[in-house]
């Protein structure tokens, strides 16, 4: 007599075979060694062959209505928004409210998705005109235009503030406005290139040549009194790494 791996009822076997079952959930499993119960890779095999079969045949009806995507679209909304005034109808509040909730977080995901879009394109936009023209007119070389702009991008910060997005230029931590001669002590793109004219020379057209000559008495800008008195990027960035970006702001142009 052949006995079965598996079965629904121990009743179904004789009884001197019955000790031979243990319980398996459901039904009852024959003990035995080196045979692989596969039984539940099966079961998911049958699982996802049968959710297959289903789509298909979901989609082979869509397909028999002979419309196109937004039509369908149409349909679904239209029959989403009768359900809705039925709920109404009946009073049952809490379908409508699932409804609503379903309806604002598909928006929200939709906006986010949107503003996430719009802010990776305005700084593309900013990387591919202003960052490129300052240095352009920095003399940046063939190899300086391919590397810099990158590197750059990442001293550029967006923030909102009352209701408008302004732009920051901040100092290689990322977090401390670099100092410059834009409006209110900021930086501009012309004040960040010149710093890479003098952390990256080789990219730039003639950077590397200097003259002699001693250094200026005000080297570090330790004696400066006003925001012309700098005479570098680099001593202006001394300065405020000292005096701190308030003083800074504080001083006459």
């Amino acid at each position: 007599m052949l006995l079965k791996l598996k079965i629904d009822a121990l009743e179904s076997v004789d009884e001197a075979f019955r000790p031979l079952y243990e319980k398996d959930g459901d039904a009852f499993k024959l003990k035995v060694e080196g045979v692989e119960d596969t039984s539940a890779l099966k079961g998911a095999l049958d699982k996802e062959r049968k959710a297959r079969a289903d789509l298909e045949k979901k989609v082979k009806r869509w397909e028999s209505l002979g419309k196109s995507d937004e039509e369908i679209a149409e349909l679904l909304k239209a029959t989403e928004e009768a359900e809705r005034k039925k709920a109404e109808a009946d009073g049952d509040h809490q379908k409508i409210l699932k409804q609503l909730q379903d309806k604002w977080a598909k928006e929200k995901a939709d906006l986010e998705a949107e503003l996430t879009a719009a802010r990776s394109s305005e700084r593309g936009a900013i990387i591919g005109t202003s960052v490129m023209s300052a240095l352009t007119k920095a003399g940046a070389t063939e190899e300086g235009i391919d590397l810099l702009p990158d590197r750059l991008a990442g001293r550029i910060k967006y923030e909102t503030e009352d209701g408008k997005r302004v732009l920051k230029i901040m100092q290689a931590d990322g977090e401390t406005p670099m100092a410059g001669s834009g409006k209110d002590g900021t930086a501009t793109f012309d004040d960040l290139v010149k710093e890479a004219v003098a952390k990256w020379p080789s990219l730039f057209k003639g950077a590397n040549q200097s003259g002699g000559g001693k250094q200026p008495d005000n080297a570090g800008g330790a004696g400066a009194k006003k925001k012309s008195d700098f005479k570098s990027e680099k001593d202006r960035a001394a300065w405020v790494e000292k005096n701190g970006f308030d003083a800074y702001k504080a001083l006459p142009d």
